[in-house]
């Protein structure tokens, strides 16, 4: 009985202790600034509006982002969604603004086309 009694006082004991625990949210490591992200206008066309944006180091297109990409409608959504990573990929290759349109995509290829010349425009004045 004794026993019982003695475990149950620690038991009692380690619950208010760790009750009583205050824990603190780990430090967040100081981060780096990403790299910069020069933003084009934004272009319209009769069923989109995009914006893209560029990064750029030492004078060359590292990397390229589509900020704003919007359909009117489904079609137009499925479209973009299919044309937009295969944009991305001519520009990189392309290290600029100047590729081959997307089949069936080509507002949209000429706007982020002339969106991406922009920023890159942008981010060279700097």
């Amino acid at each position: 009985m004794r026993r019982a009694i003695a475990a149950l006082v620690v038991t009692v004991a380690v619950v208010i202790w760790l009750a009583r625990y205050e824990t603190h949210p780990p430090r967040a490591a100081p981060s780096k600034p990403g790299p910069k992200v020069i933003a084009g206008p934004v272009f319209t066309t009769p069923f989109s509006a995009i914006q893209v944006g560029v990064v750029m180091r030492h004078g060359k297109v590292v990397d390229v982002k589509t900020l704003i990409l919007t359909g009117d409608g489904e079609h137009t959504r499925k479209l973009n969604a299919h044309a937009e990573p295969i944009l991305r990929r001519r520009a990189l290759a392309a290290g600029g603004a100047k590729f081959d349109v997307v089949s069936g995509a080509t507002y949209t290829s000429e706007s982020y086309e002339d969106s991406l010349q922009a920023a890159i425009d942008k981010a060279r004045a700097q």
